[in-house]
């Protein structure tokens, strides 16, 4: 893209492939358009149609897994209230959000930044909702509109793991992070702590003898590269000599970070990850651990189309079944006779 301004007015041309579009900005804000990218209005175009219906399909999405979630957000309400009377008993964290799907979640949200940066496109698009000078405001959500989709995008390619669990080779991997998720985050929690220290250290006392230690965020870049293995021979080099001490700190200082982090925290880090894989390995061939609810689950011999679970008046089959189906019900369970 080039740009030429000159006293009168500002120049704008961009090239897109052997096509060529020019605008003229003038300094009142007059504008004047020369040649043409698509064969279509300029307000009204084809890239405009089709981000259209991404902004209706994604709204649609949005809504059906909204409804989703508070659905199984209030069955885990009625479940838990009822398990409390039946069985005298609270039912556990784990087993609460199972009701609850995050994969769905995470659609929500890829849902919400593809609207609303869909919108924003559009608008940058067809310069609508300004005045004469709407073109030169719109370029201040660029950013946002890039940020929005772009944080969309990788959503949707993260949301394409779950279909992967259909697969046997590759459910395995996915319940392996999965399950190891907590402990992996509660030693990164230590492992975290123990950066921290190590990079105050290094900026308050090699900062004034080490270029890549003059900022706190400077320091904890260089020590991020260290843990990977960059650049360790310049990060030694460059520390300067002026001061015999605080060079032979920065030896011990060095040496132990880099053994510490290398040898021990991703080591640590990697057998954790390993141990939750051979377990979740040996669930899939003897079976995984049964919980309280999953024993509840499998007390139930009525399959979901055999109509027992559909309440008086209902169809098997209507639009708006799932509509009506929270009407006139009752949270009010009497205790179960349990035979001794």
């Amino acid at each position: 893209m080039g740009i030429s301004l000159t006293q009168q007015k500002n120049f704008l041309r961009c090239h897109a492939l052997t096509d060529e579009k020019a605008m003229h900005v003038g300094t009142e804000g007059d504008s004047n358009y020369t040649g043409t990218i698509l064969p279509l209005a300029r307000h009204f175009n084809l890239i405009s149609i089709f981000d259209m219906v991404v902004v209706g399909t994604s709204l649609m999405s949005c809504i059906l897994c909204l409804r989703s979630l508070i659905k199984g957000w209030r069955l885990k309400s009625e479940f838990v209230h009822f398990f409390k009377i039946n069985y005298n008993k609270d039912l556990s964290f784990s087993d609460r959000m199972d009701f609850i799907n995050f994969w769905y979640v995470m659609i929500v949200i890829s849902d919400i930044l593809t609207c609303s940066g869909g919108v924003i496109k559009i608008l940058i698009e067809n310069k609508i909702g300004g005045g004469p000078s709407s073109f030169i405001g719109f370029f201040d959500l660029y950013d946002t509109c890039s940020l929005m989709l772009g944080t969309a995008a990788l959503l949707v390619w993260v949301g394409v793991l779950n279909y992967l669990n259909f697969f046997r080779q590759y459910n395995i991997l996915i319940l392996t992070m999965k399950a190891s998720a907590p402990n992996v985050l509660r030693f990164l929690l230590c492992a975290t702590l123990l950066y921290m220290g190590f990079a105050f250290a290094g900026w308050l006392i090699l900062g004034p003898y080490h270029i890549k230690f003059r900022t706190l965020n400077t320091a904890s870049e260089c020590m991020y590269s260290l843990i990977n293995g960059d650049d360790m021979f310049a990060t030694f080099y460059e520390m300067g000599q002026t001061s015999w001490l605080p060079w032979l700190y920065s030896r011990f200082y060095l040496y132990i970070f880099i053994s510490l982090f290398i040898y021990v925290v991703l080591s640590m880090m990697i057998s954790i990850i390993m141990d939750v894989y051979e377990a979740v390995k040996d669930y899939q061939e003897n079976g995984f651990p049964k919980t309280d609810l999953h024993e509840f689950i499998e007390c139930c011999e009525d399959r979901p189309e055999s109509g027992c679970y559909r309440l008086e008046g209902e169809t098997a089959y209507s639009i708006f079944c799932c509509c009506r189906r929270g009407r006139g019900r009752t949270n009010s369970y009497e205790p179960l006779e349990v035979e001794s």
